[in-house]
């Protein structure tokens, strides 16, 4: 009996032990740490990233300062920083921070009374978390999350409605000729959005322009997509060159017929006047100076002389 309590008493001890040791701190800091190695999404990522943005913040209370957060080393070869701003500060001055510039007249929706933004700079992880098909990314992906911090207890993340577009930087990129086979592209803030990407043309060497919130980048086609679009502006120009010269071939030959009618008519009307003057009086024709004129037969009509006058004069 003594061994059998015993026993149930190891066992008891073993299990308080075992409890003990997943106890709800250290599952938090499981679950955490999987959660930064094993995101599958980038929404959870941007989440992950968010929170090692926000803990920078603890330490600094300096609004108007950009700060760099700390990551982990699985995380390696991404950038993180972070600025917290007022409601009215946002509005009168926007944000002009890192490689985004969020412009004057922003607001964020719902009103905030202080707001973060959190900057991002996926590095060489773009690609990984990013795909465009049929085309590749040049550049890595910046991205912007805008977080509502009057409350540290209940941060949530909210959007920005603005008068002008946002300006996504990309530095490295300033050669003109490029803007002929490169697009912007703008991946949404939200996982739930159902264009997921917007693919928009790039006006300026190395600039994107948004409308929200969310990830940004620069893309180019594929080499086969390069050869299919190649050939289809191949094929437009030589349609617009063909539409152009078929307008010119029309006009001309419009141009031809007219003046052919033209001239039709006035032969005809050349063969009439000559057969009413065949049937007519028939003219000389003779050279005045360098003009060819008709001219007729002078016949001059005899005298003849009264019978009362004739007889005068014989008397």
């Amino acid at each position: 009996m003594n061994s059998k309590s015993l026993t149930c008493c190891v066992v008891f001890l073993l299990h308080t032990n075992l409890l003990s040791s997943t106890s709800p701190s250290s599952l938090i800091h499981v679950n955490s740490t999987t959660s930064i190695l094993n995101v599958t999404l980038p929404h959870s990522l941007s989440q992950s990233l968010e929170d090692f943005a926000l803990k920078t913040l603890t330490n600094q209370h300096h609004t108007g300062s950009l700060y760099r957060a700390v990551l982990p080393k699985n995380l390696s070869g991404i950038e993180v920083s972070i600025v917290r701003l007022t409601g009215k500060s946002l509005w009168t001055s926007g944000a002009r921070f890192s490689n985004v510039l969020i412009p004057a007249r922003s607001v964020s929706v719902p009103p905030a009374r202080r707001v973060a933004i959190v900057y991002q700079n996926l590095g060489n992880w773009s690609n990984h978390w990013y795909t465009v098909p049929g085309y590749r990314l040049i550049t890595s992906v910046l991205g912007f999350r805008v977080l509502d911090v009057s409350d540290q207890d209940n941060v949530k993340e909210i959007s920005l409605k603005m008068k002008n577009p946002v300006k996504i930087l990309f530095r490295d990129l300033s050669d003109e000729k490029m803007l002929s086979r490169v697009s912007c592209v703008n991946f949404k803030a939200q996982n739930e959005d159902k264009e997921a990407a917007r693919i928009s043309r790039m006006i300026l060497p190395g600039v994107c322009y948004g409308s929200s919130h969310g990830d940004y980048s620069v893309i180019e086609p594929l080499e086969k997509d390069k050869k299919k679009v190649a050939l289809w502006r191949t094929r437009w120009w030589l349609w617009m060159v063909g539409l152009v010269l078929g307008f010119g071939v029309l006009w001309f030959l419009g141009f031809v017929c007219t003046m052919g009618l033209r001239i039709l008519r006035t032969k005809k009307i050349q063969v009439v006047m000559e057969r009413e003057a065949n049937d007519g009086e028939v003219f000389e024709s003779r050279w005045v100076g360098g003009s060819k004129m008709p001219s007729a037969t002078v016949t001059r009509t005899l005298p003849e002389s009264e019978s009362g006058f004739e007889n005068c004069s014989h008397g």
